[in-house]
């Protein structure tokens, strides 16, 4: 199989953006009218799906803004690999709602599972309300849209209602009815390579992508995530080092 990993740059990125901006693409936010209706020319609904690093979604972000290009970042509250609490984080986020894009939730099914506090829809709709509040309180943004976390695994996708909580389902079965899906899901295309589903001219396009794949130069999957847990790990220890500089205490055990 090829993997296609020198498709995943920021060089890279910005050229596929660029090529549907030639191709007479409009970017689109979740709005089902829209979706199913268009405005009389070719639309593409941009989503990406933020598990691995915030950072990450900040550089495409900037490339998007500078491009007059706007999209949906979902952040996910219960991420293993960063933490929408840490100052550096909720700036990063601040930064993105800055640039005109939209944050959704990414709802985590599975959390919720595992510690069986969910078995159906109704404690869907209660466990990501409160998610949705507690975003839009902590941003003071308004949460329109939700897509699910590793949906597979929770089998979610069966569901496929056009709303939760309020919320636009990124998963209903209306958008995938009306638009050509493409994803970049575990760091290659997963049905389809992009590059070819823009050139196939499709009028509605539905396209996932998770930041932390688009890194300056060519790499695996593999390395990518461990370029992002290296870096956050490298993060903590400065702002551990840099507390007891400014405090004028000894950092025991440090090796410059």
């Amino acid at each position: 199989m090829n993997y296609y990993f020198e498709d995943f740059t920021e060089t890279n990125y910005k050229t596929i953006l660029q090529r549907l901006l030639h191709k007479g693409y409009e970017f689109i936010k979740f709005d089902y009218e829209k979706i199913k209706w268009g405005g009389g020319g070719k639309t593409v609904l941009w989503r990406h799906d933020v598990d691995y690093s915030l950072n990450r979604a900040y550089q495409l972000a900037d490339i998007e803004e500078r491009l007059g290009i706007t999209a949906t970042y979902f952040i996910h509250m219960q991420s293993n690999f960063y933490n929408i609490f840490e100052p550096s984080q909720y700036e990063i986020i601040e930064q993105i709602i800055s640039r005109g894009h939209a944050i959704g939730l990414h709802f985590d099914h599975g959390f919720y599972t595992q510690s069986r506090q969910m078995s159906n829809c109704d404690e869907i709709e209660k466990h990501a309300g409160i998610e949705k509040e507690m975003m839009e309180k902590y941003f003071g943004i308004e949460i329109k849209t939700i897509s699910f976390h590793n949906p597979e695994a929770s089998h979610v996708l069966e569901l496929g209602q056009d709303y939760y909580a309020g919320m636009m389902n990124a998963y209903s079965q209306t958008i995938f009815e009306h638009c050509k899906y493409c994803s970049d899901s575990n760091g290659y295309w997963r049905y389809d390579r992009l590059q070819d589903v823009i050139e196939s001219n499709y009028e509605k396009l539905h396209i996932l992508t998770h930041p932390a794949w688009w890194v300056p130069y060519e790499m695996s999957p593999y390395e990518r995530v461990k370029r992002c847990v290296d870096g956050r790990r490298d993060s903590n220890l400065k702002t551990y080092c840099d507390m007891l500089d400014h405090c004028g205490r000894d950092n025991v055990g440090y090796k410059a």
